[in-house]
């Protein structure tokens, strides 16, 4: 049974478990067992919930904390630095700057940023 149709499955049984009596719960969660071969105690899990969102919210993205100019500068100073690590490119920095100044323009905020 595919995820998609194991999941249309759960909610239509869902609708008829909600409204039935104890008894009747029982048989309908054996059912959904043998059908889709989860454990009783998942099956009953799954039909208590709540039907997931249609439509889940949009997860929000942090806001970029550099341009993209600053990181091609930074990325070609690691590069012309032979790669290193994030601390020793951190340490690095400041000692390259000189030597990227004239070949990048850099600008004073760019500078600060680094």
């Amino acid at each position: 049974m595919s995820p998609t149709s194991r999941r249309e499955y759960i909610q239509a049984i869902r609708q008829r478990y909600v409204r039935a009596p104890r008894a009747v719960k029982q048989h309908l969660r054996d059912e959904v067992c043998a059908v889709t071969g989860y454990q009783r105690k998942y099956a009953s899990q799954v039909l208590n919930s709540a039907s997931p969102a249609k439509h889940p919210c949009p997860r929000r993205r942090r806001a970029p904390t550099y341009g993209a100019r600053t990181i091609a500068l930074l990325a070609a100073i690691w590069e012309a630095a032979g790669y290193p690590w994030s601390a020793r490119l951190k340490a690095l920095l400041p000692l390259w700057l000189p030597w990227a100044t004239p070949r990048f323009a850099i600008t004073p905020e760019q500078e600060r940023s680094c």
